[in-house]
């Protein structure tokens, strides 16, 4: 009983680790974006919203295992911090609909790409895709900190 207790509030902070580093990066990236384009609060409330919505709809699509869609692995989908330069710059110089219409055209690439990259994965052992991503994780620390 005792081994069952202690998996469960392990499984409970690493949930907790999970969530509020989602989460965090799901606020954070809006509003370096709207601080970038000099947002009102109430445009900035509106980024955060639409953010965490769609960050929600991503995961739910992920949950389920279809034959071209999902990995059917309870993983939360948020958003990446390499973004926010050029969505920075596009929207600076272009306006909003540009930079939203720039999310949606590199979002329709990457899921026209992605049936290629899914072919050549088996390529790439877990070793070398593990040490890739450990490598970017480290050095976006001094990014995260600053």
């Amino acid at each position: 009983m005792e081994f069952r207790e202690e998996k469960q509030s392990q499984s409970a902070l690493l949930g907790l680790q999970h969530l509020l580093a989602m989460y965090s990066g799901s606020i954070l990236v809006p509003i370096m974006i709207a601080s970038a384009l000099n947002y009102s609060s109430a445009e900035l409330t509106y980024l955060i919203a639409t953010d965490i919505f769609m960050c929600g709809v991503a995961t739910l699509l992920q949950l389920q295992l279809w034959k071209h869609l999902g990995i059917g692995l309870p993983v939360v989908l948020g958003v990446a911090f390499q973004s926010v330069a050029p969505l920075s710059l596009i929207g600076a110089k272009h306006g909003n609909g540009a930079m939203f219409g720039a999310l949606i055209i590199s979002g329709l690439y990457v899921i026209l790409v992605s049936g290629f990259f899914s072919k050549i994965a088996k390529l790439f052992p877990k070793i070398v895709t593990g040490s890739v991503i450990t490598t970017i994780g480290l050095t976006l620390i001094p990014v995260a900190i600053g």
